[in-house]
């Protein structure tokens, strides 16, 4: 089977066939046996058996043809009990040979869309350059020690920035009108967490950035872009099968490099980079990067009002 196989949307699409008949006798019934299988059909109704002596109701099955010439329809299981091995086999021959062209048909579309994507694939990765420059940037302002806290934050989704403040005035006396502990020295006044301030776009940080980007989305695209159609007919079983499962990722791959970026653009913000002062970063250091981002932030602004 080289050819694309018929899509089968209902068991009318079947009886439209030259030779179909919806029920015939096979051996012992008469001389007629199996043939071959054609193609596989899925309906939303059921269907009976085409095995005169089966009719068994079924959703899943195959189109098959028979020793004279004759079509059917048959399911899975009525083959598997009254053709044995041979349907067997020849049912998983036609379905990994659909498998097969399903998948050089999803590599092959990919193809021909690359030309119309190229202008979005170098945007992600003009946005990924420049975002790892301002990431190497605050490297070296904060420190090692401090980006590994912000990514321990971002891991465990820490966006809120809190200190540790003692209860005093209404807030102290609304505690003990609404507790039965008893009133204690000043200094064993209890306390509650204030946020001092929240951190945008953590995302980024938290992402294994490289690796969603580069190593699994733009050049594996890049590679791709230099095959041919019609080379991808010779690829083998495996080959097929690694690259159409990340063919069907793509779309959700590039969603997601958007949603980075864009994760990665509201962190790196003047407004928020200077609240890294407040988990350790030394403000003197910080202090540049966060005056190089407001100039930036004010030629786009200039830039987007011209």
């Amino acid at each position: 089977m080289d050819q694309a196989y018929p899509q089968f949307e209902r068991f009318e699409d079947l009886q439209k066939r030259e030779g179909f008949h919806p029920r015939l006798e096979f051996h012992p019934q008469g001389e007629r046996t199996m043939g071959e299988v054609l193609w596989p059909y899925k309906f939303l109704d059921k269907v009976n058996c085409g095995i005169s002596t089966c009719r068994q109701l079924h959703y899943h099955g195959y189109l098959i043809k028979t020793s004279d010439g004759l079509e059917t329809g048959i399911g899975v299981d009525c083959g598997r009990k009254h053709f044995g091995l041979k349907f067997t086999r020849q049912r998983q021959r036609v379905d990994q040979e659909i498998a097969r062209q399903r998948r050089v048909r999803s590599i092959k579309d990919l193809i021909e869309q690359l030309p119309s994507m190229v202008a979005t694939l170098t945007q992600i990765k003009t946005d990924y350059q420049d975002l790892q420059d301002q990431k190497k940037r605050l490297m070296g302002a904060i420190g090692p020690g401090i980006y590994a806290e912000l990514k321990q934050r971002a891991e465990k989704d820490g966006s809120k920035i809190t200190r540790s403040v003692q209860l005093t005035g209404k807030d102290l006396e609304a505690y003990y009108a609404t507790t039965n502990k008893l009133r204690g020295r000043r200094s064993d006044a209890p306390h509650r967490e204030e946020l001092v301030a929240t951190l945008e776009g953590l995302a980024f940080v938290k992402a294994r950035i490289k690796d969603l980007l580069i190593t699994n989305l733009l050049e594996p695209l890049h590679s791709l872009s230099k095959c041919k159609p019609g080379e991808v007919e010779l690829w083998k079983a495996r080959e097929l099968q690694k690259t159409a499962k990340w063919v069907g990722e793509v779309p959700q791959s590039l969603i997601k490099a958007q949603e980075l970026i864009a994760a990665g653009r509201k962190f790196f913000t003047s407004d928020n980079i200077v609240n890294l002062v407040h988990i350790g970063a030394p403000e003197g250091p910080l202090a540049q990067f966060v005056s190089d981002l407001k100039a930036a932030e004010r030629a786009r602004h200039n830039s987007d009002r011209g």
